[in-house]
């Protein structure tokens, strides 16, 4: 991987370890709307999916998604604290900076959520770009997201790594043409290898000894 240049991160279960932060804020929304609260496991497998489908799928209606969503994110606005960084995420990101790397964040949140997260967990300034729904008004695997980094970067897919937990991640590194790592500590266990990705991770820090 000597080519690369550029480094595109997830956030959720890549970077930070939202669990707290995304699963107390659907129990919630589902509470104040009126719905049943499904077990853990089961919310577990949605995340990732974009709003609405999510709240379709966790609801099992297609009324009410305004309020479910609306009522998640206020949530979420009072309870910033609930994301955390991974155990090595700041060590790791400070060193593949030191080496030269470009670094973007690229995720499915919405950017007043994603860039406070960030911030408070002390590594929004270790990201060139954060690339949040509003600047591509498309979520993963759509690859407009990618694009929009690499834009940005004004660097070519073949160049770029997508790194993140989920195997939308990983098809949306296919689907703009960069290389792709697998997080497998993060929200995902399904789908591990559909589509395949080029490497895995177990933790963040071994991107320290698959990246010179």
């Amino acid at each position: 991987m000597d080519k690369v240049t550029t480094l595109l991160f997830d956030i959720d279960g890549t970077v930070l370890n939202t669990d707290e932060f995304i699963l107390q804020a659907t129990e919630h929304a589902l509470r104040e709307v009126g719905y049943p609260v499904p077990d853990r496991s089961v919310i577990n497998k949605t995340i990732g999916i974009p709003f609405p489908e999510y709240y379709i799928i966790l609801s099992g209606a297609n009324d009410k998604i305004d309020a479910l969503t609306e009522a998640h994110r206020n949530f979420q606005y009072k309870n910033f604290h609930l994301a955390k960084l991974f155990p090595n995420s700041l060590a790791t990101l400070k060193s593949l900076k030191e080496r030269g790397y470009k670094m973007a964040a690229v995720t499915t949140r919405s950017n007043k959520t994603s860039n406070q997260t960030l911030i408070d967990t002390g590594v929004f300034e270790l990201f060139d770009v954060v690339i949040s729904f509003e600047d591509a008004h498309a979520r993963k695997p759509d690859p407009a997201p990618l694009f929009k980094a690499l834009e940005y970067f004004k660097e070519v897919p073949e160049k770029a790594i997508m790194i993140g937990d989920s195997d939308l991640d990983v098809q949306a590194g296919k689907n703009a043409g960069t290389k792709t790592i697998r997080a497998v500590y993060g929200f995902h266990s399904e789908n591990l290898h559909n589509p395949e990705p080029d490497f895995v991770i177990k933790d963040i820090s071994e991107l320290l000894d698959l990246l010179p």
